[in-house]
């Protein structure tokens, strides 16, 4: 998915599904993030090391997941958009050879100091239908409005 062209805040539609992200998640994709990160746990990228305590293969760090999620907001958005709140709790874990949908859609749209928001929905799913994320929620700033005064 690549970022939008910019978006008119006054055509975002409550309900408009957001472009699913698909991700088959490898160990090149978690040392890549651990790289950009700089966070090296083992857990990340050492299949024997995590075997020896008991889980399947290395798993995706949290915060992976966030990034993600603002990937897919931001790639929604557009090019002059950008994340004002992101949240979201984790209730499952993510392994290596897992394959994750990261989707959502538009909640609810207001208009705060003149910007013009969307408040987006958004879960992560994965492949075996297993729920990532949970109280996911993404709100999606798309600047000052037309004829409002910018705060």
């Amino acid at each position: 998915m690549t970022r939008a062209a910019n978006r008119a805040f006054d055509g975002i539609v409550v309900g408009e599904r957001l472009p699913a992200l698909e991700i088959d998640v490898t160990l090149a994709c978690l040392v890549m993030y651990a790289a950009a990160t700089w966070d090296f746990h083992r857990y990340h990228y050492d299949t024997r090391y995590v075997n020896e305590r008991g889980f399947p293969a290395p798993f995706v760090d949290g915060q992976m997941l966030g990034a993600l999620i603002a990937r897919q907001l931001m790639d929604w958005g557009g090019h002059d958009a950008f994340l004002r709140r992101l949240r979201y709790r984790l209730s499952a874990m993510v392994f290596v050879g897992d394959r994750i949908v990261v989707s959502g859609e538009v909640a609810h749209t207001r208009v705060d100091s003149g910007h013009g928001l969307a408040v987006c929905r958004v879960e992560i799913v994965k492949s075996d239908g297993t729920s990532v994320v949970s109280a996911a929620e993404g709100t999606v700033d798309f600047g000052p409005m037309a004829g409002e005064p910018a705060a």
